[in-house]
């Protein structure tokens, strides 16, 4: 696939996570620039197309940083095309290297710290982390009973539930808008994040109600990710909270009638005081002591 054909799978990309996002343009930085001369302006442009669709994705902003800050580095000394790649390859050997084991030395933290063995465990939405969790409790004969959401409105929990039961746990599959008939159920909820603020976190939409459901409930609920996700700031000091653009209308009517307008997003923020706790590669956050 071309370069340009991978930027516009990216952009259409609506089953994927945060760090799923970032290995997919990576690749599309390796396709490209093995295939011609580097024209740096039409390079940034395309990558721009993707960091501006997904403006709160922090592991991808994490990765572009960088990258443009070796790119400006490249133009300010004129190197030539060979060096160029190989400057690139090695950026991106070297940032791989680094954050590959991030989000499993995670996973190993918050199996230590929490009890997998024989529980029945709520997810939603579709994320890296939580298929590296799984993965990493398969390793340890770990084969927690999961219920999973759809994660509408693109039922991208679909193929989370199916990479769970192809590691050999049993998957129920559920709405999200019936989480109050299965909370109990559930042992405890676990959820990826897409930024970690001083004051909460983003995610999928329906991960706010969930939450909301478990405290209810008396049901922990946890969340996994890698330490790039967190923000400095509080999200309530934003100028605006999400910044993402309105998604597809048609994925919620198609064709609906002109007095009805659907409104589509995919991202919300479910506030600190409702997480039991954060797991990270570096540290994990208990947030029922105020610990972090």
């Amino acid at each position: 696939m071309s370069f340009q054909l991978k930027i516009r799978d990216l952009i259409s990309d609506n089953y994927s996570g945060s760090a799923a996002i970032l290995d997919k343009i990576i690749r599309s930085i390796q396709t490209y620039i093995n295939a011609r001369e580097i024209d740096f302006q039409y390079l940034r442009e395309n990558l721009e197309k993707v960091t501006n669709h997904f403006p709160d994705l922090a592991v991808l902003h994490h990765f572009m940083q960088q990258f443009y800050d070796l790119l400006d580095q490249v133009e300010a000394n004129n190197w030539p095309a060979e060096k160029t790649i190989h400057k690139i390859e090695q950026f991106i050997g070297s940032y791989n290297e680094i954050w590959h084991e991030s989000v499993g030395q995670a996973a190993e933290k918050m199996e230590r710290l929490v009890k997998f063995s024989n529980k029945r465990i709520l997810l939603h939405s579709n994320s890296s982390s939580i298929h590296v969790l799984f993965e990493h409790l398969a390793t340890h004969n770990i084969f927690p009973s999961v219920y999973q959401t759809m994660s509408g409105p693109v039922y991208e929990g679909k193929l989370q539930a199916r990479a769970l039961s192809d590691l050999g746990c049993k998957v129920h599959f559920i709405n999200e808008a019936a989480i109050g008939r299965f909370i109990n159920e559930i042992d405890f909820a676990v959820m990826g994040a897409d930024n970690v603020f001083t004051d909460g976190f983003t995610n999928k939409i329906g991960t706010y109600p969930i939450a909301l459901v478990c405290r209810e409930a008396g049901k922990p609920f946890y969340v996994i990710c890698d330490s790039r996700k967190r923000s400095p700031v509080d999200f309530k000091s934003r100028i605006k909270g999400i910044f993402e653009p309105e998604e597809p209308t048609g994925e919620l009517w198609h064709d609906a009638p002109k007095a009805i307008t659907p409104v589509n997003y995919y991202f919300e923020f479910t506030p600190k005081s409702l997480v039991n706790a954060y797991f990270f590669e570096d540290t994990w956050w208990d947030m029922e002591k105020g610990e972090h």
